[in-house]
């Protein structure tokens, strides 16, 4: 397994922790690391990332409302954000915009890169102070009436994705096959109308 890593981070200081940590890392390449997603549009040859490390703040402003523009140059590439405040708001936008993750920047190097590998096998990984929240939110609305028009068996599994499990995580989890766990999601997309995990989690947040 070989993760193609994008690095956009502002801050000097940060961008040569990550490139440092991650260049020692096996199973991780760095192809760009940059401090503002403009210059992705300068930048020539640059290969496509399988994952991208994205800042919350950048120079060019909030980078939720890029989202949408880095996914049209690279839109394979899944998008973990990096905040500085563990803001549930910002997470759900981040979500909603199409991010697949959410992390603090006071996470250890060793949390992030489990992370990153997490979202490369499919998950959604989230700061521990989100997961939380969300918990929270689950257990306010498991009253009759809140569950969003899903069967129990469907409840269980947004809640293993929730914790930022794999597809194949959550099959181990809950004794199903891949296959199954692959149709359950397509079952909630078209219920809650939506189409990925990041926005299942943002919908979850905002419900």
């Amino acid at each position: 397994m070989l993760i193609k890593l994008g690095i956009i981070e502002d801050s000097l200081y940060l961008r040569d922790i990550y490139e440092k940590f991650f260049a020692k890392c096996d199973g991780f390449e760095i192809v760009f690391s940059l401090p503002d997603w403009k210059n992705l549009y300068q930048g020539k040859n640059v290969s496509s990332p399988d994952i991208i490390l994205l800042d919350l703040a950048l120079p060019s402003g909030n980078s939720l409302q890029f989202i949408h523009k880095i996914k049209q140059l690279f839109p394979y590439a899944r998008i973990v954000v990096l905040s500085g405040m563990d803001d549930p708001e910002s997470a759900q936008t981040a979500l909603k915009n199409g991010a697949q993750g959410f992390l603090l920047k006071s996470s250890s190097m060793e949390f992030i890169k489990d992370a990153l590998e997490k979202t490369y096998q499919g998950g959604t990984p989230l700061s521990p102070a989100i997961v939380n929240h969300l918990i929270e939110l689950k257990t306010q609305q498991s009253a009759p009436g809140h569950d969003h028009g899903l069967t129990k068996r469907e409840l269980d599994l947004c809640n293993l994705v929730i914790t930022g499990m794999s597809n194949k995580m959550i099959a181990a989890t809950m004794n199903i096959a891949f296959f199954t766990v692959n149709q359950h999601l397509k079952h909630i997309y078209k219920k809650l109308n939506i189409n990925s995990k990041g926005e299942l989690i943002a919908y979850l947040m905002k419900s």
